[in-house]
């Protein structure tokens, strides 16, 4: 079984999208969205009732997040019990019932993005939905039919819990409702169509990669914020169209385009505090947004190709050069 554990990051701020040309969903059918809550239940119910309820998931959640083994172990009720009664995980289930007492807004939002996801891939599975609490360590956990949604990673920039655990501010300050789906949509995304590190293991590769991702979250959410899709604060994405030549000119100039030093594509197309080899204003993975833009020129150049045949799609320098991007 395909399991995957994702430590999403996300941005405050809004900043409202222009898009335009929106396909019509009216005739695609999925069913409504219905969010089963572990978060709840783990506090309720017997481990025999969860496994039963949650099947597989319910092991894997105990075993690899939890860390606390099957629910088979003879040891495995104590340490559940002193998982759930800790001062921190109940301190998050008391913010979490707080904040989500119900998930009726989250259910229509994730129906509609499953209508415009089901419009562009119609072959692929829509997966079952959970919510958990799992002490902060993970954003989503992906299994082969789950895609679960940690909901203790989004109970406010401004939660005091966040500071307790001395989380980066960075990323603290993205920890907020409005991302969830956006963050949910790039994670299944993103699970669907893997990079491939041997074979696409320079920056250039990894930049288009993301910038995929990145413009298919903005197709299937046609409605939502720039700066929920993108991760940024309005101010660094301003920043980020301002800058965007000068950007580019310092990484052609620094040669770090067809660069395959993994220290340098990591500090450059993940999460920090800014992009380093730019400027202190500059927001984190700035490079993923330049590739999102390359991506966006390539399309344009070539209106007959679907966004399925982009994802499919991994031969990212023959997209490059296609994209004749120029900023």
């Amino acid at each position: 079984m395909r399991m995957f554990c994702i430590a999403a990051l996300c941005a405050a701020g809004l900043l409202v999208s222009c898009k335009s040309g929106k396909p019509d969903i009216s005739n695609i059918i999925v069913p409504d969205v219905e969010i089963q809550r572990l978060d709840r239940d783990i506090f309720t119910a017997s481990a025999d009732e969860l496994h039963r309820k949650y099947g597989a998931f319910f092991d894997f959640y105990t075993e690899y997040i939890l860390d606390i083994g099957n629910f088979r172990d003879s040891l495995f009720t104590e340490y559940f019990e002193m998982f759930k009664t800790s001062g921190i995980v109940m301190e998050a289930r008391n913010r979490v019932d707080k904040q989500y007492p119900d998930l009726k807004e989250l259910c229509g939002k994730l129906t509609l993005a499953m209508k415009y996801y089901r419009y562009y891939f119609p072959d692929r599975l829509i997966p079952k939905i959970y919510t958990y609490i799992a002490g902060f360590n993970h954003s989503f956990i992906l299994t082969d039919s789950v895609l679960a949604i940690g909901l203790d990673k989004y109970l406010g920039a401004d939660c005091k819990l966040y500071d307790d655990l001395r989380f980066n501010k960075y990323m603290s300050r993205h920890m907020h409702r409005e991302k969830i789906v956006s963050d949910f949509l790039s994670t299944l995304v993103a699970s669907e169509w893997v990079l491939n590190g041997r074979q696409n293991n320079d920056l250039i590769s990894k930049m288009l990669y993301e910038g995929k991702i990145l413009y298919a979250t903005d197709m299937i959410l046609p409605d939502e914020a720039d700066t929920l899709i993108f991760g940024f604060s309005a101010d660094q994405l301003r920043w980020c169209k301002n800058n965007e030549k000068t950007m580019w000119v310092t990484l052609i100039e620094n040669k770090r385009l067809y660069s395959t030093d993994y220290l340098i594509i990591k500090k450059l197309t993940e999460p920090a505090p800014n992009t380093s080899e730019f400027t202190s204003e500059s927001p984190g993975k700035a490079c993923n947004w330049i590739g999102y833009n390359i991506i966006a020129k390539y399309m344009k150049n070539n209106p007959q190709t679907s966004l399925r045949e982009l994802m499919d799609d991994n031969d990212y320098h023959r997209i490059f050069a296609q994209a004749k991007y120029k900023p």
